[in-house]
């Protein structure tokens, strides 16, 4: 043995406890290639593993001691953290009920919860937020959860009580008080960005797979094709996805743009998009902010069920338009709307009156080529209608 392995393990401690993980996940390593069995250095490791948002190598570490030893509830536990960090949500799943087997455990609940909702076990996260909230009523999270879960599946009479709860708990509660005004159709402004930025993280790792498969979403390729109609063989310089998601629309615009940039509120929609290798660019922020600060005129605007989220469309325009090169394309959708400027549904997404729409765009120097009315995605048994518009900037 060429090093002293207490020595080692104390080194790797305190590095650890100073947050220098790479260093401890290193020094984790020497200790197992002289004791490959040595459980409590395993599980330090995969806590380590797991700081530096390396989950795969996390879950190797913590499944390794279930393999070895009677793991606790803790390492079950932090096992499910990991594989639902890399996407492996059946494993996830069972980890952590295996976990709640050896403990009853708010935070296994509220994972296990969330894990089934992003499985589609609706029933299942019924259940799970139900018992967390049986231990402490006050739980936030898990009201939020719980009440978001019981606003998709449209029981507004539950979720309305359950949003209401929450806001006698956290008055400030965007996502609370924007829905209680959409469920009651007074919403007139739109929602918080730390609420849209919160609702899409939530759902990020099931976003395409509920999105495509489950909801038959056909925005980006409506968008696409309305393009190519336009013009089928015209080649963007600079474009730029606006609330860009994962990249569903930007995989299929790459093929026409030379420059693809895309902006999005959500860090964990960013991460997944950033893995496609699609974008030249990349941000978090808001869309406006990140279109006033761009250095070059841009000749593309995609915008893939963005103003959903959106009431006033002007200040958005406006700021394209003055962002925009001479005869920039803005292809984009919206929830169909039947009268006035605009409507907020029950879901908390916003419809937009054509005409509406029409003098907005005409007042930001914006003139509309096309407009169609489409089925644009499911929504329990109907089809959501939606507009596909294409304008050109003057």
């Amino acid at each position: 043995m060429s090093f002293d392995l207490q020595q080692v393990y104390s080194q790797a401690i305190t590095s650890h406890e100073k947050g220098e993980y790479e260093l401890a996940a290193e020094l984790y390593a020497q200790l197992l290639a002289e004791h490959p069995d040595a459980d409590l250095v395993l599980y330090n490791q995969g806590l380590a593993f797991y700081a530096l948002d390396r989950f795969a190598e996390a879950a190797t570490a913590f499944l390794r001691i279930t393999e070895i030893s009677r793991a606790d509830a803790d390492t079950w536990y932090n096992l499910g953290l990991s594989l639902k960090g890399c996407g492996r949500l059946p494993e996830a799943r069972i980890a952590y009920e295996q976990a709640l087997l050896l403990q009853v455990d708010e935070d296994t609940l509220f994972n296990l919860g969330n894990c089934c909702r992003e499985l589609g076990a609706i029933d299942e996260a019924f259940t799970y937020y139900e018992r967390v909230l049986a231990i402490d009523s006050g739980n936030v999270s898990a009201l939020n959860n719980y009440a978001y879960l019981c606003h998709r599946q449209e029981d507004y009479k539950k979720a309305e009580i359950l949003y209401t709860k929450l806001l006698q708990l956290d008055p400030d509660h965007a996502g609370a008080t924007h829905m209680l005004a959409a469920l009651s159709g007074t919403a007139n402004v739109a929602p918080g960005k730390n609420y849209v930025q919160d609702l899409f993280d939530q759902y990020s790792a099931d976003f395409e797979k509920s999105l495509v498969e489950k909801l038959d979403y056909k925005v980006p390729g409506l968008l696409f094709a309305c393009v190519k109609e336009y013009s089928p063989k015209i080649m963007f310089q600079e474009a730029v996805d606006l609330g860009c998601g994962t990249g569903l629309a930007g995989e299929l615009f790459t093929s026409c743009c030379r420059t693809l940039a895309g902006v999005d509120l959500s860090p964990n929609m960013i991460t997944a998009a950033a893995c496609k290798k699609i974008y030249a660019r990349l941000e978090v922020a808001d869309v406006a902010q990140f279109v006033v600060n761009l250095d070059n005129k841009v000749d593309l605007f995609v915008a893939a069920d963005l103003l959903t989220y959106l009431a006033d469309l002007r200040p958005l325009f406006t700021t394209l338009s003055e962002a925009s090169s001479k005869g920039a394309v803005f292809v984009f959708s919206t929830e169909h709307g039947s009268t006035g400027k605009w409507q907020v549904r029950p879901t908390g997404r916003f419809a937009h009156g054509r005409t509406y729409v029409a003098d907005t765009l005409i007042a930001a120097g914006a003139e509309i080529i096309s407009v169609s009315k489409e089925k644009i995605r499911r929504e329990g048994n109907d089809w959501v209608l939606g507009d596909i518009y294409l304008a050109v900037f003057e």
